[in-house]
């Protein structure tokens, strides 16, 4: 378990004592919470999940997807507390050495789901993740979120930084797919946009238009990862 005291990056005046460890698998109501706290008004989710009693069923799929990666030693499912409440959460997936022995545990997404746009958009975030990465194996930062009132407090940066951690040390990239509003936190912990993915969404706007959705496939290589986790642990020691 790692505890440290972070300083808000925009507000130096707060200060926070937050805790890094393993999730359990009573923490996959929080994290379920957390996700929908941290992407409900994401136009994917909504998208895929256009009512209330969807996305109510949505909260049970995440609870029982993150129970199962935390029994899964593939996985590193961690949590971020303040004190006791648990603020922010990150699915790493280790690197596969052996994609034909290891087999995923599959969602089971609510019924209702609109089955149609899910599946176009995993098709398009794999084809870009298999056009930037390939069959190297890697570390992938599947989920990350942060509660609202907690944002921009650090907690996003000690769980993406346990991955740099563990990058340089195997000698690994990273990989994953950000949002645009997440890009700039990336990019500042060395991440490389590598591609665009694009989907058109109907009918998301009030006026009836088409959305045009877009993530960023990204990189983070080891070399880069050692050059970031330096600057950290400088900026840690003066600040």
């Amino acid at each position: 378990m790692i505890k440290t005291r972070h300083i808000c990056d925009y507000c130096h005046y707060f200060i926070m004592s937050l805790t890094l460890s393993n999730a359990e698998e009573c923490d996959v109501g929080d994290i379920a919470d957390i996700h929908l706290a941290s992407f409900g008004e994401n136009m994917m989710l909504q998208a895929q999940f256009p009512t209330p009693a969807l996305r109510a069923g949505l909260r049970i799929s995440l609870m029982e997807k993150a129970r199962e990666e935390i029994r899964d030693p593939q996985w590193a499912v961690l949590v971020v507390r303040n004190q006791n409440e648990i603020i922010s959460f990150a699915k790493w997936m280790r690197p596969v050495l052996d994609a034909d022995s290891y087999v995923e545990v599959p969602w089971r997404w609510p019924e209702g789901t609109r089955m149609d746009i899910l599946n176009e958009w995993a098709r398009k975030v794999e084809d870009a993740s298999s056009s930037v990465i390939g069959s190297t194996p890697c570390y992938c930062l599947s989920f990350i979120g942060t509660h609202p009132r907690y944002e921009r407090r650090g907690a996003a940066t000690m769980l993406i930084q346990w991955g740099l951690e563990r990058s340089v040390k195997e000698n690994v990239p990273i990989q994953l797919e950000s949002t645009i509003v997440a890009w700039p936190l990336y990019k500042r912990l060395g991440f490389e946009d590598k591609k665009r993915i694009l989907m058109q969404l109907e009918g998301l706007r009030k006026d009836g238009q088409s959305v045009l959705y877009e993530e960023l496939s990204l990189v983070c290589k080891p070399e880069v990862a050692s050059t970031i986790l330096n600057r950290l642990t400088h900026k840690s020691k003066t600040d």
